[in-house]
């Protein structure tokens, strides 16, 4: 068998999503009311920012967000299912229990793994700046010159540190998740979490993976780029302007997720999951 190619995978993702969207039209329909519902209740829940500021206001955002995650990541699962296990069908595939929480478990796990990733960084950034204002007052205390020094360079070498951190950060996130893009897929369709599999399987493709997603993406990026160019044009502003450009944003992401993110998925474990492939087949 032939492999799979880097534009077989974009124009796959392309091709399935639109089979996809042939096969359940409703959830295309529903997507701007789900996307004005969603921006209507955040808006609501929203505790209000004047102090004193009180966690315990956030419960009941934080309640809806995961609600509605875990909503989203049953079509989601739903979408990479319709495109892997070949279901042309009327009725879907059916999602076992165990299999759904593994995903949803698995969907949650990586998306809190890049603020982690984050907060470590910052954690070296402030040990950095600890040790150079350490360093700074040995140098004050040992040579008086050092005082006269020193200062213009430090305004200078704070932000290039605490900037070059930060793109170290993003950069190991972006590389970590990439690197277990296939996970979820796995999961969807039945498996279970098979870590050292995924390493091993996207060894060497981390930006192939990452090209095929940005790729099979554009149309949805495309789309954005209207809306937000319409809206400078026309020169809204407003809160109603602003509330209807997040409805707006929130469905053409949630269509872009569902329509070509999850087929796109589906084609990347296509090509690269081969030790993965072989495990479920076990």
């Amino acid at each position: 068998m032939e492999p799979i190619t880097f534009g077989q995978c974009v124009k796959g993702a392309w091709r399935d999503g639109w089979r996809y969207l042939r096969h359940r039209p409703a959830f295309a329909v529903l997507l701007p009311l789900y996307a004005w519902l969603s921006s209507s209740v955040v808006n609501v829940l929203r505790p209000d920012s004047t102090p004193p500021f009180r966690l315990l206001t956030y419960v009941p955002l934080g309640v809806f967000a995961l609600m509605d995650s875990a909503l989203f990541s049953l079509l989601i699962m739903h979408a990479i299912r319709f495109v892997l296990l070949d279901n042309d069908s009327t009725k879907a595939q059916p999602i076992s229990g165990p299999s759904y929480w593994r995903f949803l478990g698995c969907t949650f796990g990586l998306t809190m793994l890049a603020p982690v990733l984050v907060c470590l960084a910052l954690v070296l950034v402030f040990l950095a700046m600890a040790l150079y204002a350490g360093l700074m007052i040995w140098l004050a205390h040992t040579a008086k010159t050092a005082i006269a020094q020193f200062p213009v360079e430090a305004h200078i070498l704070i932000p290039i540190v605490g900037g070059g951190f930060a793109l170290f950060a993003g950069g190991i996130s972006c590389f970590v998740l990439t690197r277990l893009s296939l996970l979820h897929t796995h999961v969807a369709i039945g498996g279970t979490l098979r870590i050292r599999e995924v390493w091993t399987d996207t060894r060497g493709h981390c930006w192939s993976i990452w090209l095929i997603q940005w790729c099979a993406g554009l149309p949805t990026l495309a789309a954005w780029v209207l809306v937000a160019a319409s809206d400078l044009a026309t020169g809204h502003q407003g809160l109603a302007s602003l509330n209807t450009h997040n409805t707006l944003g929130t469905a053409l992401a949630a269509f872009g997720a569902l329509y070509l993110g999850a087929p796109c998925s589906a084609w990347l474990y296509r090509r690269y999951a081969n030790t993965l492939k072989a495990s479920l087949a076990r």
